[in-house]
């Protein structure tokens, strides 16, 4: 898939895949625990049943859409809170989180040599997310698990992705924040990153071959 115009790194580097929440997109869960106390709610209360054990695998699985899933997660809210819990809901199902300048230029940057995809622990509304954001054009490919039916880190995720953008394991680098989606792409034999901010994902990136550091 990379264009021909591009030119792979030393090694031989063709395609970066990146994870998109928590590396280029940005939740801000403290401040909605902020608005959730203000009505009595603890932390993390809509978000530990949305990705409890069933309903998350689920919704990113495209087992259930974001409607339903949104709904049940509402009645399951609304059954341990009450009533006071319904504007907490109505801001956290309008949530879209933000950009990451930094990342954001590294992508653009990343482009022009290589083929930059997504893939995510997405829903079915993943695509109209990155629309909101102004992302859906800023990547060759996204790759969303509530379209392909299985989720990181199972490792069909990965080969699918490999499959789909026809380069090898060895050619493919894969950044995410979470340690057990890097440890899937690595049984896959991908190059992997534990993101932990921008510039360790460019010290990454440059050991690989990839020039993709910003011009001083």
């Amino acid at each position: 898939m990379r264009s021909p115009d591009r030119q792979p790194g030393a090694t031989g580097l063709e395609a970066v895949v990146f994870d998109l929440d928590g590396v280029i997109r940005h939740w801000n869960d403290d401040e909605l625990d902020r608005h959730a106390a203000g009505y009595g709610l603890p932390a993390r209360a809509v978000l530990d049943i949305a990705f409890s054990e069933d309903l998350g695998p689920a919704a990113v699985t495209g087992r259930m859409t974001f409607e339903a899933w949104m709904a049940e997660v509402r009645s399951r809210v609304l059954a341990a809170y009450g009533e006071a819990a319904h504007p907490v809901l109505e801001v956290w199902e309008s949530n879209i989180g933000s950009v990451d300048p930094q990342m954001l230029e590294l992508v653009r940057r990343l482009r022009r040599q290589v083929t930059v995809a997504v893939l995510s622990n997405g829903t079915t509304r993943l695509r109209s997310d990155l629309e909101m954001l102004d992302l859906a054009h800023e990547f060759d490919v996204v790759f969303n698990t509530a379209e392909m039916g299985v989720a990181k880190p199972d490792r069909e995720a990965y080969e699918h992705v490999l499959e789909e953008l026809g380069t090898e394991p060895g050619r493919t680098a894969f950044i995410d924040d979470r340690e057990d989606n890097v440890a899937g792409a690595e049984s896959v034999g991908m190059p992997a990153h534990h993101f932990r901010g921008a510039p360790g994902a460019v010290t990454f990136l440059e050991s690989l071959g990839l020039p993709a550091r910003s011009p001083s």
